[in-house]
C-alpha cells in the first residue's frame, strides 16, 4: 500500500515539476517581450522627438521668414527712394519665397489656429501610429512575468509538501510498530493537502485565463 501510495505522490509531484519548469519559461518570455517592448519604446520616443525637433527648426524658420518678409515689406511700402524701394521689394519677396520653400519641411497639419505649432499633439500622433505596428507597452508583460513566478513559488511550494510526504510513507514502510501508522497518516495528510492545493492552483488558473 506504501509503495503505491508513494508511486501515485512521486508521479504527481513530477508532472507539478513539469508545469512550473514551463511555466517559469513562459515567465521568461514574458520578460523578454517586456523587455522588447522597453526597447522598442525608447526607440521609437527617441525617433519621434528627434522628428519634431526637425519639423520643429523648420517651422521656426518658416516663421522666422515670414516676420522677415513682412517687416520688409512695411519698409518698402514707406520708402520713397526707388533705388531703396527695389531693394526692399526684392529682399522681400526673397524672405517670402524662403518661406514658402521652408513650408514644405514640416506637416502643416500640425498648425493650431493661431498659427502655433503644436509639438505635443506631433508627438502624440507618431507615438499612436506607432503603437499600432509594434509592442510599446512593456508593463503588461512585466506584470504577466510576475504572476506566473508567483505561480512557480506555489507550486514548489506543493512539491515540497508532496516531496514530505513521500518522505512519510518511506519512513512508515519501513517501520514495524505502531509509529508507521503516524507516519502513514501524517504522509496522507500531506498529500491531500497538497492534491487539494494543485488542484485549487489549476481551478484559479482557469479561472483567472
Amino acid at each position: 500500500m506504501m509503495a503505491i501510495l508513494i508511486a501515485l505522490v512521486t508521479l504527481l509531484g513530477a508532472a507539478l515539476g513539469t508545469r512550473a519548469a514551463l511555466i517559469s519559461t513562459a515567465a521568461g518570455d514574458e520578460d523578454f517581450y517586456g523587455l522588447a517592448a522597453s526597447l522598442s519604446a525608447e526607440e521609437t520616443e527617441a525617433l519621434n522627438t528627434l522628428t519634431m525637433y526637425r519639423n520643429y527648426r523648420a517651422y521656426a524658420a518658416y516663421t522666422r521668414y515670414n516676420v522677415l518678409g513682412d517687416l520688409v515689406a512695411k519698409d518698402w511700402e514707406q520708402t520713397s527712394d526707388e533705388t531703396q524701394s527695389e531693394a526692399l521689394g526684392q529682399a522681400m519677396q526673397t524672405a517670402w519665397a524662403m518661406a514658402v520653400a521652408v513650408n514644405r519641411f514640416f506637416p502643416a497639419r500640425y498648425l493650431n489656429r493661431d498659427g502655433r505649432y503644436d509639438p505635443e499633439r506631433e508627438l502624440g500622433e507618431a507615438w499612436a501610429e506607432a503603437a499600432m505596428k509594434k509592442d510599446l507597452d512593456p508593463q503588461p508583460h512585466f506584470a504577466a512575468a510576475n504572476l506566473l513566478r508567483s505561480k512557480v513559488s506555489r507550486l514548489l511550494i506543493i512539491i515540497i509538501l508532496l516531496t514530505a510526504a513521500v518522505w512519510f510513507f518511506t519512513l512508515a514502510q519501513g517501520l514495524r510498530h505502531a509509529l508507521r501508522y503516524v507516519l502513514a497518516v501524517g504522509g496522507g495528510g500531506l498529500m491531500l493537502v497538497g492534491i487539494a492545493a494543485a488542484v485549487l492552483e489549476e481551478l484559479v488558473h482557469r479561472g483567472g485565463g
